[in-house]
């Protein structure tokens, strides 16, 4: 391999549907596509993304019993290579007992997963000795420094944070990142707002942490925008469809979003899906909420889906309730597929990526949300030409360029 292609690891702890697992698949295919090797170590073969795994790269996971066996045999008819991995049962103590006399102990519950997890990074470094290692969401981030530490630094590690840091770590988890974090070779944040959030969390110097923005892949969002929605609410003639993408979270809101819709359709007539994998409980106590607002036969589920862009192009908009965020892609996502999109000013991400290109009512004001719902329904909008320019901003191709120039500056020092 030639000098300029470089052998990535990266490193998730599942392959739920968040918005991290789909950044590190649209990378690790951004960085094959330039011909560079990329793998993804992960513990336990299953998720919600088994067609998103990109052809080409090779997947390393442990053999340990509960693999979903029916994804492992999707993921190998893709053309995935799958490498499994023995776990030596004793290695999460031998590993323990190491980063002890290292001065390194995780003041975290189930902190023998990320030891765990640590060795079988460690055992993968040393068999396929990759140029660098790119972790994600925090179990894998601290599994990484920890594997780094148990193979004398034998290859760099890039931490991304995807969240706001003080909303979303728990204080355990912020104790261990102030002591793992500055181990790493480079801490990236996926929006200038999450930068300063592990700055000032963290306690790191400015310097130490870089923002590159998600890679985003406009031309395949596009692409898989054009294929079907059998759902009866999207097809032409019908109301607007009021859409948000996200999932089960006090974060995300949705009461106030609900609140919102029910204030709007006294004035537009709209309908409201929320698509994601909510649970049977939570999807009962939005209905009842609807039903207080009298707009219950208007708000559908749609159940989580690998390809969510299909819906966003044929929605009235994107709606976003959240009270904070790291970047979201979502809104990225819907503004490559020319639809507009209306979000809470939630720290961080939403204005660094809207400004002038959608509305930004504060945080937890419904008649605020309400009022900007009707607004881009009743044709207050940037034109779909201009919001795909927008996102045009937040490319694959930038993202990917930002992270070779990383990881060429880690190998050469």
């Amino acid at each position: 391999m030639s000098s300029d292609k470089r052998h990535v690891g990266f490193l998730l702890t599942g392959l739920n549907g968040g918005g991290a697992e789909r950044f590190t698949l649209n990378l690790a295919q951004a960085l094959i596509a330039r011909g560079h090797r990329a793998d993804l170590v992960i513990p336990r073969l299953a998720g919600d993304y088994r067609a998103a795994i990109p052809g080409g790269m090779r997947v390393w996971r442990a053999r340990i019993p509960g693999t979903d066996r029916k994804f492992l045999r999707a993921v190998q008819r893709s053309g995935v290579q799958v490498e499994a991995m023995t776990v030596n049962p004793f290695g999460a103590v031998r590993t323990w007992l190491v980063l002890g006399q290292k001065g390194l102990d995780l003041p975290v519950r189930r902190r023998h997963r990320v030891y765990a997890y640590a060795t079988m990074i460690a055992r993968y470094v040393r068999d396929a000795r990759p140029h660098v290692l790119v972790s994600a969401l925090p179990g894998a981030d601290a599994a990484a420094v920890c594997a780094a530490e148990l193979t004398d630094r034998a290859v760099p590690v890039v931490v991304t944070v995807h969240v706001n840091v003080a909303a979303d770590y728990a204080p355990e988890w912020l104790a261990a990142s102030r002591t793992l974090y500055p181990l790493a070779d480079a801490v990236v944040a996926v929006s200038k707002g999450v930068g300063e959030s592990v700055r000032r969390s963290l306690g790191m110097d400015a310097e130490r942490v870089r923002t590159i923005y998600l890679p985003i892949p406009a031309d395949s969002i596009r692409r898989l925008a054009q294929e079907e929605v059998t759902h009866p609410w999207f097809a032409d003639g019908e109301p607007p469809v009021v859409l948000n993408v996200g999932r089960e979270a006090p974060q995300k809101d949705y009461p106030t979003l609900v609140e919102a819709f029910g204030l709007a359709r006294r004035e537009v007539h709209a309908r409201l899906v929320i698509l994601g994998r909510l649970s049977a409980p939570f999807r009962a106590r939005l209905r009842s909420l609807a039903g207080g607002h009298g707009v219950e036969g208007d708000l559908g589920f749609v159940d989580f889906d690998e390809n969510p862009y299909r819906y966003m192009r044929r929605a009235g908009l994107l709606a976003l309730s959240s009270r904070w965020e790291g970047l979201s892609a979502v809104i990225i996502e819907a503004l490559a597929c020319g639809t507009p999109v209306v979000s809470t000013d939630a720290p961080y991400g939403p204005r660094e990526i809207l400004g002038a290109w959608g509305d930004l009512p504060p945080v937890g004001d419904a008649p605020a949300l309400a009022r900007a719902l009707i607004a881009t329904l009743q044709g207050e909008r940037p034109t779909e030409e201009a919001l795909r320019a927008r996102a045009a901003d937040f490319s694959v191709e930038q993202a990917a360029d930002a992270y070779v120039a990383l990881f060429e500056e880690l190998v050469r020092r």
